[in-house]
Parts: structure tokens; C-alpha cells; sequence
């Protein structure tokens, strides 16, 4: 039986709870609006098909009886289609529509509740909407509504106001506050792009408020209560409580791995995976083998690579049985070990010039040692055997441009290669302050080839990676 269900995307992707995130995982076509975290897309399987029906202020991808009628195509082709939605689907979201008109037709369909931007927006910029020392409650409004007409009925002295899709309307709003009787120096709050990366936020007085609203992105909400006073939870709080945030840029595994070194470290990542590979044809290499005495990999995509296409073409493993294995670090050795072979090299510097040195005091001739790599991997390894290409690199544009975009709000950025460092810094500029951090000396000469003074890691590993970041943030505070 085909099902449609109505999914609450939250405020941000890290906050779309696990049942959405199995559904995505699960499902066959999404149906998606705009101001989404896109980084929510990485959940779904690649044929998963991707419908846009975004609404943005002035212009509209489709009307909601055309996006109404798109999902009730969907329930006849597909067997399973979410309908993802920002936030939560019944909070602002004509969820209750969607719903209405899917059961008219008899298709059967849920809901997946979501983390709604009324509270989780103030709340990442660490302001409660209640506090039972100035707020006993709190209201939420849209600052959009059907027939154009806006009004707030006059607020008690302990509530907090919570205006979602704020943007258009700043200037409204405020003018119906004040008639209200409202201050221009109540303390408010502005919440652009809550949850997402480049995520700003900004504490004003209520006068301020147009603006301030007018230089910032949408989405934006907006916060207006004794609560979001600077200073409010004790002089200190704003230190203590901000996550510095990071920009994690290579390819999507590199990506995962130092974003979480990095949380666990109390940061904020931001998983930027513009970096992609695209296998090669190598099939030849299995039946070449007899050739070489030593197997070289320099990384675990490179080891996932080649063991995957050897039993897709039923390669025996015992071919590789009196091979020696050599593996660049760590990480790569360890996906070695995955597939029952433990690494015979290892250099204790993980870099391809160290790995290139112990290879030749082997002895073992260049044409003797197989480099199985990527097809654009560093020179430094050339002389000490042959090149095997198993993948390129190359960029996602669409998700390079998202990267420049979140740039913003970073302090730091981490670079895990010197293509994707050429990739980024090639497309936009860091800003003022934002502190580059490198992985090797061969991407932080990328980087110093730009103008800019990078951090280097201490090891070529996602954990020491990690550790340079929390170094240079304990250095700055001190």
C-alpha cells in the first residue's frame, strides 16, 4: 500500500528526529520546501526522487493546491513519499491541508512531528521563550497571514513573543507592538537561518528591530521579551554557552569524521561535502597482480574502492595472499583490516613523502609496488611505484556554493585536502578572522598560496585535526 507522510524537518538538519530520518533513509520520492538545511538531503538513497515545491516571500514554486495535487500523484507511483517540511508540519506549515486533502482521496498518510523554530530558534542562540523569572508563557504568531491584515493582542508584562517567517514584516510588527503600547527598548531578538549553517543571530531593542531585520537572511524569527536581554542568564552566559562553529570541508566521509572529533570537543560543525569521487575502470589490475609484491593505499576510500570492485568481479582474495599492504596512516590501515588484511608499512608521519621513503628502503623495485590511489594523488609518490587510479575527485559545485554561503558565521574552516582547499578558496575569500586550519603541509601550502597563515595538524588524522581547532580556540581565549 503506498503512503505519503508528512515529515517536520526541524530546525536544522542535526535536530530532525530518528523516525525522519529512517522515513528518508526509506523513501522512494520527497517532496521538499525552501529554507531547508539541505545538508537533510544526505539521509536520502541516491534514486530517491526529489520534487521542489518551495515557497519563498514573492515567489512561489507552486501554489498549495498544486502541491496538494502533486502529492496525491505521488501516492499512485511511489511507495513511499515523505512530504518534508521546515520546522513542524502543522506549526505555520499547512500541514492540516496537505493532510485534509490526501485523506479526501483515501491515500493513506502520517506525520512525523518536527522541532519547531517557535522554540529551538531562540533556544540555540541560548534564550529561553519562558524563564520564571521574567517569562510565564509565551505566544507565537506568523507574520504572514491568508487576507494580509496583521494584528497581536496586547502581551502581558511576563510572556514572550515568538514571530516566525519574520522577515517581510519586521516594520509591521513593530508598528503593531508600539500601537500596543509596546517600548522601542524592549529587548528583542533576530534569528536568521536557525539550525542551519551560517546561522546568525543578533539581541536588539525593539526599535532596532527593521533594521537590523533588513540586513539579515531569511529565514528569520523573531524573538521579543525581557528574556532576550543582553545579559540576561549572567554576564558570562554568552562565553559559556556558544558553540564556536567550523566549517568541515573535503568529501563526505573526511567530512563525518572530523565533524564529530570536533562536537565531541564542544564545537559546532558545520559538514561542508563538496568533495565527491567518481570511480575508475581498473578491472585489469586483477588480473596484473602476479606483477606486484606490494599493494599501496592512501586512504580508506581507496581501500573501500578496491575491495568492493574485486567481489564485484570476483576477484579471490588469496590473489592478494603473499602481497605486502602499505597503508599512508591510521585510518586507511584500519579499513585494511576491515577486509582481513593488516598492513605491512605504516609510516610513522602520515604523509605520501614519508610513505614514499619507506617504501624504497624495501628495495622493492618502482614497478614492483602498485599505488592504488586516487587519479589525481600527490607526486611524492611517483618515483617509488605505479600509479593504479582507482577514483577521481572532483567538486560539487551546488555544494561548494552552500560552503561560500556558511562561510560567514564560521570561525574556523578545516581543509582535509589541497584540492578542496584550491576549491573553496578559488570561489570566495575567507573572512576577517576566520582561521584556516590544514590537515598536511601539502594543503596548508595551498592555503599559504592564497595568502592565508594556516594551523597545521600535528598528524594527518580527522582526531589531530580536531585537536589544532581546540588548540587555537583555547589560545585565542587566553
Amino acid at each position: 500500500m503506498n503512503r505519503v507522510v508528512l515529515v517536520g524537518a526541524g530546525c536544522g538538519a542535526d535536530s530532525v528526529t530518528v523516525r525522519g530520518a529512517r522515513l528518508l533513509q526509506m523513501c522512494d520520492c520527497v517532496v521538499y520546501d525552501s529554507l531547508l538545511d539541505e545538508s537533510v538531503f544526505g539521509f536520502l538513497r541516491g534514486d530517491c526522487v526529489r520534487i521542489f515545491v518551495g515557497k519563498r516571500a514573492g515567489a512561489h514554486a507552486a501554489s498549495q493546491e498544486e502541491i496538494n495535487a502533486i502529492l496525491c500523484g505521488c501516492a499512485q507511483k511511489y511507495p513511499l513519499t515523505v512530504r518534508l517540511k521546515g520546522g513542524d508540519p502543522f506549526v505555520f506549515g499547512r500541514g492540516g491541508e496537505e493532510l485534509a486533502a490526501l485523506a479526501a482521496q483515501g491515500i493513506s498518510c502520517g506525520v512525523v512531528p518536527g522541532v519547531t523554530s517557535a522554540v529551538a530558534a531562540a533556544e540555540l542562540a541560548g534564550i529561553p521563550v519562558t524563564h520564571r523569572a521574567a517569562a510565564r508563557g509565551f505566544r507565537v504568531y506568523t507574520a504572514h497571514t491568508a487576507d494580509g491584515t496583521f494584528s497581536v493582542p496586547s502581551p502581558a508584562a511576563d510572556e514572550t513573543l515568538v514571530f516566525l517567517m519574520a522577515k517581510a514584516n519586521a516594520a509591521r510588527i513593530c508598528e503593531t507592538l508600539f500601537a500596543g503600547g509596546m517600548s522601542g527598548h524592549t529587548p528583542a531578538a533576530l534569528l536568521s537561518g536557525a539550525g542551519m549553517p551560517g546561522a546568525e543571530y543578533v539581541r536588539c531593542t525593539l526599535g532596532e528591530v527593521p533594521v537590523r531585520a533588513a540586513e539579515l537572511p531569511a529565514p528569520l524569527t523573531l524573538v521579543v521579551g525581557r528574556v532576550c536581554a543582553e545579559g540576561f542568564l549572567g554576564a558570562d552566559f554568552s562565553r559559556c554557552f556558544s558553540s564556536p562553529a567550523v566549517l568541515v570541508t573535503g568529501s563526505a566521509d573526511h567530512t563525518a569524521r572530523v565533524s564529530a572529533e570536533l562536537e565531541a570537543r564542544g564545537f559546532a560543525p558545520v559538514p561542508c561535502a563538496y568533495v565527491v569521487t567518481e570511480s575508475l575502470p581498473f578491472e585489469k589490475f586483477f588480473r596484473e597482480t602476479e606483477r606486484y609484491r606490494w599493494l599501496v593505499f592512501t586512504s580508506a576510500n581507496g581501500v573501500n574502492q578496491f575491495f568492493r570492485r574485486a567481489e564485484a568481479c570476483g576477484a579471490d582474495h588469496r590473489l592478494f595472499g603473499g602481497k605486502k599492504f602499505a597503508a599512508i596512516g591510521a585510518h586507511t590501515a584500519a579499513a585494511l583490516a576491515a577486509y582481513g588484511f593488516i598492513a605491512d608499512l605504516v609510516p610513522a608521519q602520515y604523509t605520501a613523502a614519508a610513505l614514499a621513503a619507506e617504501l624504497k628502503k624495501t628495495g622493492a623495485a618502482r614497478e614492483e609496488v602498485a599505488l592504488l590511489r586516487a587519479e589525481e594523488g600527490s607526486d611524492a609518490l611517483l618515483d617509488a611505484g605505479t600509479q593504479i587510479p582507482l577514483y577521481r575527485t572532483r567538486v560539487d559545485e551546488e555544494k561548494l556554493r552552500r560552503a561560500c554561503g556558511a562561510l560567514g558565521g564560521a570561525k574556523y574552516v578545516t581543509f582535509g585536502s589541497a584540492g578542496g582547499a584550491r576549491a573553496l578558496l578559488g570561489a570566495a575569500a575567507l573572512p576577517a578572522g576566520t582561521v584556516p586550519v590544514c590537515i598536511g603541509e601539502e594543503t596548508a601550502k595551498e592555503v599559504i598560496k592564497r595568502g592565508y597563515a594556516p594551523v597545521v595538524a600535528a598528524e594527518c588524522t580527522a582526531a589531530a585535526l580536531a585537536d589544532a581547532v581546540a588548540r587555537t580556540e583555547i589560545s585565542c581565549r587566553d
